[in-house]
């Protein structure tokens, strides 16, 4: 999609689509104005007598004749009625739902381009406008239509332009929003493609060739480590959930070091990368097994994050981690029971095989705490626990750190990307320590699982080593459709990390 800024006046742009955003319990102006005085009072009366009140993200279509020498009049043969609320109430989130809308909107009535006028806000930049609606437009517009064959599908309109018209004196600020919203939409957008690929296509190999992929795009150093280097490694958490499955376990590197700084200490990014989650012999019920392919959400974010990282070239070293299993059942499999040391000698008991994920993140983050890194954030769908805690409003964030969290709570403001932080005391250390090894891998029945499985990770970090567990198994993948996603993967967690190394 070809996104430009222009300076043209709304009216006056020759486009198939206009879509013209207005403020909720305000005064028409500006374009708004022209246009309701060239359609004889049109827009107010739709605005007081048919519904249409302007609330975010509300649209609402006009004909016009498209006449573009007619003062006032529309060149556009539609107009599109945006609502974007109150105006001292709008943030970029606001923009990118709205401007999602926008774009279902034109797509519906059957234009390949449409431009947008973009009005002038208050405590928002030109920059954080700009990339919110490029984000909402891309986002929004966003269906997983790979391995469609029928007509219908493929018929669908698509956008392949869209302008983001200004009449104030910030265009090169807008651009350079529209720049930054496209790199973390791209981002986000290689997250959800590996997420929604079915795992009869993806494998932890799979995943090791897309990070070669990203490392040989954007000059990054990538090592994988194959089952036989995992196991000789000591990282038996690991090395044990792979065991049951024909597809062997990988554990993933990439580098990026800015010039000067190969001894700095790095910020690691860290993904839970199970490309399929039966459950193993703690086998999962066989209602919504099938969405068990999003089980690699976190790695999903590593791989996203770390595509964007060359354009992004933020001035700290960074590391992406992933530790990438299938836990699958066979007579090697790991049985209920078992105890399996981590890279960090600690012991397991695995009281439930289909609590993998934080066995695969224990020997990760261990390896993470080896490297002396600054800080270690780590992105899994970890607890279905999180999800009726929170529901998919937000992800559940766990640190040893306030000012790390604070961080990582602001990168998710600032994203759209909400994260809300539960207690980690230390009396929660008891529900995982173990009777017959150091820990285990559950927490007591029904109580405070999210919890129990951010405490169990702790264990892995090393001491003095700040580190941020984000919990995403509500948020990374959705059956309803939202402003910003369809059905499937949302790409969650791709954009607060690239803000958090930006601006974190």
């Amino acid at each position: 999609m070809r996104i430009d800024v222009r300076t043209t006046a709304p009216l006056k742009t020759d486009t198939p689509c206009l879509v013209l955003p207005l403020w909720q319990d305000a005064k028409l102006d500006g374009a708004a104005a022209r246009l309701n005085k060239s359609l004889n009072g049109l827009v107010a009366e739709v605005m007081t007598q048919d519904g249409f009140k302007a609330a975010a993200g509300d649209t609402r279509v006009l004909y016009t004749n498209g006449q573009a020498g007619a003062p006032g009049q529309a060149a556009a043969s539609r107009v599109i009625l945006l609502g974007l609320g109150k105006r001292d109430k709008v943030s970029a989130t606001t923009l990118r739902k709205a401007a999602a809308r926008a774009a279902r909107g034109v797509r519906a009535i059957q234009r390949s381009s449409f431009a947008l006028a973009v009005p002038s806000f208050e405590g928002i930049t030109a920059a954080e406008a700009g990339a919110a609606l490029v984000e909402g437009t891309v986002l929004g517009l966003h269906l997983f239509h790979d391995f469609k064959t029928d007509s219908e599908s493929k018929s669908q309109t698509e956008i392949t332009a869209v302008t983001l018209l200004t009449e104030s004196a910030g265009a090169d600020e807008l651009r350079r929003g529209v720049e930054h919203g496209q790199l973390v939409a791209e981002a986000n957008l290689r997250a959800r493609l590996v997420v929604n690929t079915p795992s009869n296509k993806k494998s932890p190999q799979f995943l090791a060739e897309q990070a070669q992929q990203i490392a040989e795009e954007n000059g990054l150093r990538c090592e994988v480590w194959d089952e036989n280097k995992i196991r000789d490694e000591g990282m038996g958490a690991l090395f044990a959930v792979g065991m049951g499955s024909d597809n062997p376990p990988r554990f993933i590197v990439l580098e990026y070091t800015p010039r000067g700084k190969a001894n700095d200490a790095p910020l690691c990014l860290v993904g839970k990368g199970i490309t399929f989650d039966t459950g193993g012999y703690s086998i999962k019920p066989s209602t919504g097994m099938e969405d068990m392919k999003g089980d690699m959400g976190g790695a999903a974010v590593v791989l996203g994050a770390m595509s964007a990282i060359g354009r992004l070239q933020p001035a700290r070293r960074v590391l992406g981690i992933i530790a990438s299993a299938e836990n699958m059942i066979n007579g090697h499999a790991q049985r209920p029971g078992d105890i399996v040391t981590a890279r960090n000698g600690k012991t397991i008991e695995v009281l439930n095989t289909d609590a993998e994920g934080r066995l695969v993140l224990a020997d990760a983050l261990s390896y993470a705490s080896e490297q002396k890194p600054a800080a270690i954030v780590d992105f899994a769908t970890l607890t279905g626990a999180i999800g009726i805690a929170l529901g998919q409003e937000a992800a559940g964030l766990f640190s040893n750190d306030a000012d790390l969290a604070k961080k990582v709570w602001a990168a998710g403001e600032a994203s759209g990307e909400r994260v809300w932080e539960l207690p980690m005391w230390d009396e929660y250390k008891e529900h995982v320590k173990g009777t017959v090894s150091d820990v285990k891998n559950i927490g007591k029945e029904r109580r405070a699982g999210s919890i129990a499985g951010a405490v169990f990770l702790e264990y892995f970090v090393g001491d003095g080593i700040p580190w941020a567990h984000v919990d995403i198994a509500s948020v990374a993948f959705t059956r309803e459709e939202h402003p910003l996603t369809a059905r499937g993967a949302t790409g969650f967690g791709v954009g607060l990390a690239l803000e958090l190394l930006r601006n974190g």
